[in-house]
């Protein structure tokens, strides 16, 4: 049972009028003459028996008193309710807290699994090869293979050249081996030269590269000599010497005159060559039609068409200077002008698309292409 402290105005007052004092109880059970239910619900009947008795219900916490056969409660009147106290003054904002610290390092991931190996290749091997003919044999399985066909019949183009006349071996030139229905030997040093035939003529395609005395690689390098081949005074073009033939000495040749090329070629004389301007458009647009497709400066470049390639070589002048290499082609010719020139066929980038004869000191030194006899 809860301790509680009572002081019931109106009992009170009633007591003082008695003339007794006021008892201060502490405990319900304590106050004398009054009986304790717990709940109201529980008082008993007010009627004339118990008029003027008093009970105490625990759980509204207030004393009844039955006047005139009525329960009459004893509790004072609900106070009046205070007043709202005033807002407090907005708090200050508090401080940002410190960062926290960094999170630690994810663990790494599982290392993936190796992939199956793969399915091993088979192993191939060459079963044959005879004239142009290769069998490849790889596991079960063989393969033929053509190197080249020739009218419908395959050869081995490291060992042989088809011809309109069949399949022929490669000659040998030195240690190498040529088709001679496309190059030429010489058997004097074993240099294999390209050849071109342009109307009833077969021209050297290439520039002569054969040593003799009298003639110089340009710049004296080698290097020029491989593409561009040598250059040679008219007396070393002529097959003479410069007692013979060099500057201020008459010649008087005549006929082919073989010079300086191989056996069965010729050097060119002037009719030769006007032949061949002729056969190619004349000699105001030769100049064109015979260049090279690459080499020459100033964009002078020519068509080759007929693949006589010639190339932007240069020259040697009579005191000894090399000029003109990228812009000027001179090709000796064998006829003589006088005892101190000769006929040069010529080349440049002034006339880009032509062609001339010139006469030129012997003493200089030009390119040499050679004619087919």
């Amino acid at each position: 049972m809860r301790k509680i402290s009572i002081a019931l105005a109106a009992f009170a007052l009633g007591l003082v009028g008695c003339g007794d004092d006021v008892t201060t109880v502490t405990e319900v059970t304590q106050v004398v003459g009054m009986k304790v239910v717990e709940e109201g619900e529980t008082l008993p009947k007010c009627n004339t028996e118990n008029e003027g008795a008093m009970v105490y219900s625990v759980d509204s916490a207030a004393a009844f008193y039955c006047i005139n056969r009525k329960w009459t409660s004893m509790k004072g009147a609900d106070g009046v309710d205070g007043k709202d106290g005033k807002n407090g003054k907005d708090g200050k904002d508090g401080e940002n807290g410190a960062d926290g610290e960094d999170g630690a390092d994810g663990k790494n991931g599982k290392d993936g699994k190796n992939g199956k190996d793969g399915t091993d290749g088979k192993n191939c091997e060459i079963v044959s090869d005879t004239n142009g003919v290769t069998t490849l044999k790889c596991g079960d399985d063989t393969t033929t293979l053509y190197k080249a066909v020739c009218n419908l019949t395959p050869y081995d183009p490291m060992k042989q050249y088809c011809s309109v006349h069949g399949i022929f071996d490669l000659e040998k030139c030195g240690d190498k081996l040529y088709n001679p229905e496309s190059h030429l030997c010489d058997i004097r040093d074993s240099s294999i030269y390209r050849y071109v035939t342009i109307g009833s003529q077969i021209w050297m395609a290439e520039n002569l590269n054969y040593k003799v005395d009298s003639s110089w690689c340009y710049n004296d390098s080698a290097e020029y000599c491989e593409k561009y081949g040598r250059l040679y005074t008219w007396a070393a073009a002529v097959g003479k010497s410069e007692e013979e033939c060099g500057d201020g000495y008459d010649c008087g040749l005549s006929g082919k005159i073989r010079g300086v090329c191989p056996e069965g070629w010729h050097l060119p004389d002037t009719t030769e060559w006007i032949t061949l301007f002729t056969e190619v458009g004349g000699s105001s647009t030769a100049g064109r039609i015979l260049k090279s497709q690459s080499g020459w400066k100033y964009d002078c470049n020519g068509t080759d068409a007929y693949g006589f390639s010639a190339l932007p070589a240069g020259s040697r002048g009579n005191v000894g200077y090399f000029n003109c290499y990228g812009t000027n082609a001179d090709f000796w010719s064998a006829t003589e002008h006088s005892s101190d020139k000769a006929y040069d066929m010529y080349l440049n980038v002034i006339r880009p698309y032509a062609a001339a004869l010139f006469d030129r000191a012997k003493l200089a030194a030009s390119s040499v292409r050679c004619l087919k006899d």
